[in-house]
């Protein structure tokens, strides 16, 4: 099982300890969207696919990208960790766009333009839809553990419990959005515009290029991260929780409520007032408050 560093409790916080406000994110969705809200066209007018096979295809791409977050938060929680899905998934989706960019270039992948006075045109085949295929499926397969970590992955940089902390990550989420939306942005105007009117080489190999520098952003990092241990797939949990509820169903409830709530304090060093330094000191967990409902 790989392994990433762990930040001790209590450590210190740092105001910029992830990703740079976010600004990776507009890399990302930069990327995937310039490769989705153009796609129809570039199937239909030089792979010379039909309409309804071609919308197919768009729909398809799209689905996988956001089905395959499934897998990739399972990974994250249960093998990987949050840090290595989204730098192995990255690297993945990178994969897929420089080969997507390849067959732009290459004659040899895509099929011959139509001819002035041809009634039809020559369709891709099979081994250019192979490659296609393979580029876009690799980038829905990168986009998919991409999208399902990197939200939280940034939220694992700030502690809820503590003031200053929980305004940090409110304006971290704030700039975080802002950045999604600017590459969201750039990808339907200025992304779209250079797909047709400088080609698609050009189109897809600034995609290809922005997750690479997207990439490069988020690992340069990697020094000021907090990494928490794997908890495992919330999925798993609720399972668990299920099938304990059912094996103690005839149980009664304890007459203290608070008995049910199973966690521990958490023991961090701190400087105590008269204590010295290395004082260790308990700092409560929050609590989800119970309900008495079901009851």
């Amino acid at each position: 099982m790989a392994t990433v560093p762990e930040t001790k409790q209590g450590a210190e916080t740092l105001p910029d300890a992830w990703d740079y406000k976010g600004r990776a994110a507009t890399c990302e969705r930069l990327t995937t969207l310039g490769i989705a809200v153009n796609l129809l066209t570039y199937l239909t007018a030089t792979m010379h696919l039909g309409n309804a096979t071609s919308a197919n295809t768009v729909t398809n791409f799209l689905g996988t990208s956001f089905m395959l977050c499934l897998l990739g938060v399972f990974i994250a929680d249960t093998y990987l960790g949050r840090y290595l899905t989204i730098g192995i998934f990255t690297a993945v989706q990178a994969m897929g766009v420089a080969i997507l960019t390849v067959s732009t270039i290459i004659p040899s992948l895509r099929p011959p333009k139509c001819a002035a006075a041809a009634e039809s045109c020559i369709p891709a085949t099979g081994k250019q839809l192979m490659v296609l295929y393979a580029a876009l499926y690799l980038t829905a397969l990168g986009t998919g553990g991409l999208k399902s970590s990197v939200s939280g992955f940034g939220s694992d940089q700030f502690d809820e419990s503590e003031k200053e902390e929980k305004k940090q990550m409110i304006a971290f989420f704030n700039w975080f959005f802002f950045f999604i939306s600017i590459g969201a942005l750039l990808a339907v105007t200025v992304l779209v515009y250079i797909q047709d009117h400088l080609g698609r080489d050009w189109g897809y190999g600034i995609c290809a290029c922005a997750i690479l520098v997207g990439l490069l952003i988020f690992l340069s990092g990697t020094n000021r991260y907090r990494f928490k241990k794997l908890v495992g797939s919330p999925l798993t949990q609720i399972a668990s929780v299920v099938v304990a509820a059912w094996r103690k169903r005839s149980l009664d409830p304890p007459s203290d409520s608070s008995l049910l709530f199973d966690v521990d304090d958490v023991v961090v060093a701190g400087a105590g007032g008269g204590g010295g330094e290395g004082q260790l000191s308990k700092k409560k967990k929050q609590k989800l408050p119970h309900s008495k409902e079901f009851r």
